[in-house]
């Protein structure tokens, strides 16, 4: 598979999350994600097909001139969550002369908990799915006067343990109010894996001094919401809105003293995003603004819903090369 020749002008943009390394895979071996051998081949892979571009040229591209040669295609990497695993990601791509966006939940840094998927995550690698629906029924015990209703989805039998975890997922993204969501999985968290690991922090997320590193590196911080919740699902309030879209920005910008232009939605789907208007209404302080639909970004796309593809665990170089010719060719 090769690039069209009447490809769009235009560049695609990658989201990664875990990038595991020896450590991470021996003490968590149930979290996935692209080794580090792996991601070394991924950009080996990138830097001989695609034309690697820096956070500033895809502002550049959005609202100036930059623009690629015929059959070039641009490649903008992100990460998204704020974990642990990037700031090692972060040396890999300082070491090839690489650029990109590492999109944070601001909650990892200014409250020091973990966002909220990761809090999931995390403690079913270490504890086991049966101990978590242990844990999340004695929180919605106490917090639901209705929970065996709930406790009802989760119905874990041998043989559907990726349809109980999805489950879980979607029921706190969504059938849970935001808030009351953050109170049950810090709940878990806090009785769960910061009980037997108190250095809990460090092993999920990046740390301020990691961060700052990362800056001096040459890399960009973007926002991931406050919490890591579902803007464009959730009914927020100007507060609410405020805490999770404006202030991180401020924090961020204040903290690392740097200017942050970029945002990147959780979840990053439709119903997860706000459009390019509901956005401008709420806040004009991005220049772009990142969701997870598989698109390649022309001069066309809004600067405020930019597509990314997320790499899997079982993305090896050839795989991920021929899905991001697929973008490419629109098929």
């Amino acid at each position: 598979m090769t690039i069209s020749t009447n490809t769009p002008n235009g560049y695609l943009s990658l989201c990664y999350h875990y990038i595991r390394d020896n450590s991470a895979e021996q003490y968590f071996p149930r979290i996935l994600g692209t080794s580090v051998d792996e991601f070394e081949k991924h950009i080996e892979m990138f830097s001989n097909y695609f034309k690697l571009i820096t956070p500033s040229d895809a502002i550049s591209f959005s609202y100036d001139s930059y623009n690629f040669k015929t059959n070039e295609i641009g490649l903008l990497l992100t990460f998204d969550d704020g974990l642990s695993d990037h700031y090692i990601a972060a040396k890999i791509l300082a070491k090839h002369g690489i650029k990109a966006i590492f999109f944070i939940p601001t909650c990892i840094l200014k409250d020091e908990l973990p966002a909220n998927p990761i809090i999931i995550h995390y403690c079913i690698a270490k504890f086991g799915l049966s101990s978590f629906l242990n844990f999340l029924k004695s929180s919605l015990k106490k917090n639901l006067n209705d929970f065996n209703k709930y406790m009802k989805k989760f119905s874990y039998i041998k043989g559907n343990y990726d349809e109980v975890i999805q489950k879980i997922k979607y029921f706190f993204k969504y059938e849970l109010n935001e808030k009351l969501s953050r109170l049950i999985l810090l709940e878990i968290y806090e009785n769960m894996f910061h009980k037997e690991f108190p250095n809990a922090m460090e092993i999920m997320h990046l740390t301020k001094n990691q961060v700052s590193e990362m800056i001096e590196m040459g890399h960009s911080i973007g926002t991931h919401t406050h919490s890591h919740i579902s803007i464009g699902s959730s009914n927020l309030g100007d507060n609410e809105l405020n805490l999770e879209i404006i202030q991180p920005k401020n924090y961020l910008e204040t903290t690392f003293k740097i200017k942050s232009d970029f945002m990147s939605y959780p979840f990053g789907k439709i119903v997860d995003c706000l459009s390019s208007k509901e956005l401008i209404v709420k806040t004009n302080s991005y220049k772009l603004a990142f969701t997870v639909e598989e698109i390649l970004n022309k001069k066309s796309t809004s600067p405020y819903e930019l597509g990314r593809y997320m790499p899997t665990s079982s993305d090896t170089s050839e795989l991920l090369y021929k899905k991001m010719i697929t973008m490419i060719n629109g098929k």
